[in-house]
């Protein structure tokens, strides 16, 4: 096995691998905006007659899972130095657990195959985000971040328009495929319909990562189990003073990240429920903010580039404040539409940009490791998150859509909380030079 180790200047990564790793974020992006954000919670709730609280129920339970398991994964990579057979046994799992979400018949089964499709899908994003030293080597960790998360925005704009037409036009796609066709529903405007074409799309642009993407170790691999894995994650965060800064930036992430993805989770169950908005509206909107998703995403990455991962964030982390705000207390479906743009700069940064800043704030051998910590704290406010904001609607039900006004609201303190907490970061900026995926 090579081992990576810090080159000169000269050194630079593939652009095959730049590219072949950035597909990845195009892939599973597919996934996200499919499955968490769109047509699986529309299906969930309009077709089989759950509410918004059972979709953040399962969100959260999900979110738990992954709690449990991401370090420990982060852990193995660590210490085993590989995270690519890591990342394709995941990902087939997710992708598998997709298309069987078509053969769902009702809300249990439904649930059950969401939430282990989604734990799936977010443990792989731990080796997937610790592969990216290698392939930012020598072309600046942020750019790169930065063309992995626009390119994954540019799969949701794919998703949006492609998997709309298997939902809109059932009738003629079936016809179309003859044979191939029988497992789509033709009453009505059918969801359920998005679930396969999203689970090929995921594999298909999935491919050149586990194959093109370079796995190298920067020190010798320790053959171990799931108890020392436990132990070294037990170890670390025993120890997380001696990492400068690692601890305050995790509280950090779990707060605006906690904001972040519930704003996500809820944005086009919002636009129903306060305004009244049609699938066509909100597919709008998803697709309006998304193209602002991969300019945030570009700009946030020269920026982290330029003057420093934590300068960007906090600009980010501002302009979601801002954005939550103006949507929370938003008069018309135009002024949500101005939050959109809002909201698609500041998530592409954040995506962007947290990845950059732990990069810079983790050892080589720590990355995987850090990383899973990175994930535990994201799904950890992604239980509390849909968990409050559940109990914020059923507390405040008799008030109608002020209790979601209510909710939505409620995210922007979080997200302040989290900037307050990474003002207490130190300024750190990444090796431009390192290589080796140090995971």
């Amino acid at each position: 096995m090579k081992i990576g180790k810090t080159s000169g200047a000269g050194s630079r990564a593939s652009r095959v691998s730049v590219w072949s790793w950035a597909l990845y974020d195009f892939s599973n992006t597919i996934f996200s905006i499919s499955i968490l954000s769109f047509f699986f919670p529309l299906w969930l709730g309009d077709e089989l007659g759950a509410g918004a609280g059972v979709v953040n129920g399962a969100t959260a339970v999900s979110a738990l899972l992954v709690v449990v398991t991401a370090p420990v994964l982060g852990a193995l990579a660590d210490l085993r130095q590989r995270r690519v057979p890591y990342l394709v046994v995941l990902t087939l799992i997710a992708v598998v657990l997709t298309a069987g979400l078509d053969l769902a018949g009702g809300v249990v089964v439904a649930v059950a195959l969401f939430v282990a499709a989604d734990v799936a899908y977010q443990s792989a994003l731990v080796f997937y985000n610790a592969l990216l030293p290698g392939v930012s080597a020598g072309r600046g960790t942020g750019r790169v971040s930065g063309y992995g998360t626009a390119a994954g925005y540019v799969g949701t704009i794919l998703a949006l328009v492609v998997l709309t037409f298997f939902v809109t036009e059932a009738v003629g796609i079936k016809e179309a495929l003859g044979p191939l066709g029988g497992w789509m529903e033709t009453g009505g405007e059918p969801n359920s319909n998005a679930f396969l074409p999203t689970a090929l799309l995921y594999l298909l642009f999935s491919l050149p990562a586990f194959f093109l993407v370079p796995d190298r170790a920067v020190r010798e691999p320790r053959p171990v189990g799931l108890v020392a894995a436990y132990r070294d994650v037990l170890s670390t965060v025993g120890n997380m003073r001696a990492y400068g800064g690692m601890g305050t930036f995790i509280v950090a992430t779990f707060l605006y990240m906690d904001a972040a993805n519930t704003a996500i989770a809820n944005m086009a169950l919002y636009g129903r429920e306060v305004f009244g908005m049609g699938q066509g509206e909100i597919r709008n909107l998803l697709l309006f903010s998304t193209i602002f998703a991969v300019v945030g995403s570009m700009g946030a990455g020269y920026a982290s580039d330029r003057f420093g991962p934590k300068k960007a964030l906090l600009g980010t982390l501002v302009i979601w404040t801002v954005a939550i705000v103006l949507a929370a207390v938003a008069l018309a479906p135009w002024m949500l539409m101005l939050a959109g743009p809002l909201v698609g700069v500041a998530l592409g940064g954040t995506w962007t940009v947290s990845r950059v800043m732990l990069i810079a704030l983790s050892p080589p051998e720590k990355i995987g490791e850090f990383f899973g910590l990175f994930s535990l704290a994201g799904k950890l406010s992604a239980v509390m998150g849909p968990a409050i904001t559940a109990v914020l609607l059923w507390t405040f039900e008799d008030l109608g859509t002020i209790a979601y006004r209510i909710a939505i609201g409620s995210l922007a303190l979080i997200m302040a909380l989290g900037l307050f907490f990474l003002l207490r970061v130190p300024d750190a900026r990444p090796d431009p030079n390192t290589e080796g995926a140090a995971a």
